[in-house]
């Protein structure tokens, strides 16, 4: 797998947060710092810092990923979340930080897709983020 620095990631808060102490479920903000399964950093414009584990920060998955699930089960899924999926890989595919937020905040307004178009930030690209940091 490559190695991938996370910090300045794009990510959203998990929408479905049971505890929430801080308020901020379903926020998009910029991963600050990767530092541990249970701890890591979230910046959210106008509202200050947070700290989250891993399974509740979300981003974005690969969009060649989004465009397979498209490709391959579109068909069979409801035309309103293959719509919100297609403006998210569009948005992927302009790469620039607005395109992303705009693509968040589709995958946020849409639970139906959620599952399809969002991964929490995985332990072992943390790992890797550590690694890289110790060199």
């Amino acid at each position: 797998m490559d190695k991938q620095n996370l910090t300045g990631t794009l990510v959203l808060v998990q929408p479905d947060l049971e505890l929430n102490p801080d308020m901020k479920k379903g926020m998009i903000g910029v991963l600050t710092y990767a530092r541990s399964e249970t701890e890591n950093y979230v910046r959210f414009p106008g509202a200050g810092e947070a700290f989250y584990p891993a399974g509740q920060v979300m981003m974005l998955k690969d969009k060649q990923q989004v465009f397979e699930d498209l490709t391959h089960n579109g068909s069979s899924m409801p035309l309103d979340d293959f719509k919100a999926m297609y403006k998210i890989m569009l948005l992927q595919d302009r790469g620039t930080s607005q395109a992303l937020y705009a693509a968040l905040a589709i995958a946020n307004d849409n639970p139906g897709i959620q599952e399809k178009v969002l991964e929490s930030i995985s332990p072992e690209q943390k790992r890797e983020l550590a690694n890289s940091y110790g060199r």
